[in-house]
């Protein structure tokens, strides 16, 4: 494969274009004044380029429809192969070329693509054009990540590790999993409708999927589709958007329109200064998860004692009455305190009949605050924390692991850096908040 600076290059005249005739696009823009570079331990990223920096409101990208890849574009251009009748076109070259993988999208139907997720289409469409020598969307596919840099997803990790992570990260992980494990076995079941499990197995073999569906995951922004099924379905993969990496604070703004996905500056950058983009309000649990890096003191980390407070919901009739008021489990705080839903459940703990309380209704119904209940609820909130505490202590060893695979090293040391979250989040809650 290229070097690094060759295939951005590549990328950037691809992006230039739009017609068979090679005349350059009207709607195409990447501003001078950024640049990417890939820094080592910190991966690819957006930089200012200019001596004079970047200031805010500054449009730094558009990127036209035709290079955004999602349900819509893909179902676009594997219509050039079967001729399937669509309401909503985008720019497609005419220049195809047939191969084994063509003849596979020849025989798919609208109706049986139109049942597929987001995930499982482009899941499948993105492990094919990968092994296409004349892909449409072979420079942004050659900017795609390697498996190497999602080792640190707890997907890739071994299950001896995967038992060492906190039980919110391993259920968020699990998760994770079956979306996978049932796309992959949707787009499984529609091809081996058409070829043999032979040719199945050879052209989606399930390690390339995965690294397809890791990459789709780990870089799709939000944007209305036409075609989705549920909000879920709503993205897209957009080529050099996806170098702006994370950061907790907005720092740039979004839009789509008939033009393209615009990407516009908050803040004023200065020279060779990182741009960034906010995900969303993500604790550390889902960015490990989903995209395989943490935030040092991340905002927005949480903890679920949802394990520890499930046990005190007895007898049975506290359990019934906050089902029904739709109050039962994921309970949650933060760096401000406890989430409502957790404040109603420890006011619950306190009352006999729950059911016929006066007192907790109006505090659900927003009439009163938990004033009355917080003596109780802090000595239990206290408890709680106390074995949250314990339990990151005793895992406190995995951020300085050791270990002559530097893979698994840095995967122990991610484990251990959520186990640091969480004990220093519930000391800040205990110390804090308990004292007032």
């Amino acid at each position: 494969m290229l070097d690094f600076d060759k295939r951005v290059e590549a990328l950037l005249e691809w992006i230039k274009y739009t017609e068979d005739d090679r005349k350059p696009s009207t709607h195409s823009f990447i501003s001078p004044k950024i640049t990417v570079k890939n820094v080592e331990d910190s991966g690819r990223g957006i930089y200012a380029a200019t001596a004079s920096g970047i200031s805010p409101h500054e449009l730094i990208m558009n990127i036209p429809h035709a290079f955004l890849l999602n349900f819509t574009t893909v179902l676009n251009h594997i219509a050039k192969f079967n001729k399937m009748e669509l309401d909503r076109h985008v720019y497609v070259p005419y220049d195809v070329k047939e191969d084994e993988f063509t003849e596979i999208y020849k025989q798919l139907t609208k109706p049986e693509l139109l049942r597929l997720s987001s995930f499982q289409l482009l899941g499948m469409y993105l492990t094919f054009e990968r092994k296409r020598p004349h892909s449409y969307w072979k420079p942004f596919i050659d900017m795609l990540p390697e498996m190497g840099e999602f080792e640190l997803m707890p997907i890739r990790y071994s299950q001896d590790l995967k038992r060492l992570l906190p039980d919110t990260t391993r259920q968020m992980n699990d998760k994770l999993e079956k979306r996978f494990e049932n796309d992959y076995d949707m787009v499984v079941k529609l091809l081996s409708s058409k070829t043999t499990a032979e040719t199945v197995s050879k052209l989606l073999p399930k390690e390339e999927f995965l690294l397809s569906w890791l990459c789709i995951n780990s870089r799709c922004l939000y944007m209305d589709l036409p075609t989705s099924h549920e909000s879920s379905d709503n993205f897209t993969m957009a080529p050099y958007i996806d170098f702006i990496n994370h950061s907790c604070d907005d720092h740039c703004t979004l839009k789509i329109d008939g033009r393209g996905f615009q990407i516009t500056t908050t803040n004023s950058y200065a020279s060779d200064e990182q741009l960034f983009l906010s995900y969303g309000p993500h604790s550390n649990d889902f960015l490990l998860t989903e995209y395989g890096f943490t935030v040092p003191e991340n905002k927005w980390n949480d903890l679920d004692i949802s394990r520890y407070i499930l046990p005190l919901l007895k007898p049975a009739t506290v359990v019934d009455f906050l089902k029904d008021a739709d109050y039962y489990d994921t309970y949650t705080l933060n760096r401000d305190g406890l989430s409502f839903r957790t404040e109603v459940a420890l006011a619950t703990l306190q009352e006999s009949n729950p059911a016929e309380s006066r007192r907790l209704r109006a505090l659900i119904n927003g009439n009163i605050d938990s004033t009355v209940y917080k003596r109780h609820s802090q000595i239990v909130l206290a408890e709680i924390l106390k074995k949250v505490i314990h339990e990151a202590e005793n895992h406190q060893y995995l951020e300085f692991a050791n270990d002559a695979d530097p893979v698994k090293q840095a995967q122990m040391r991610a484990i251990g850096s959520l186990y640091k979250d969480r004990l220093l989040l519930a000391r800040r809650v205990l110390e804090q908040k308990l004292d007032k």
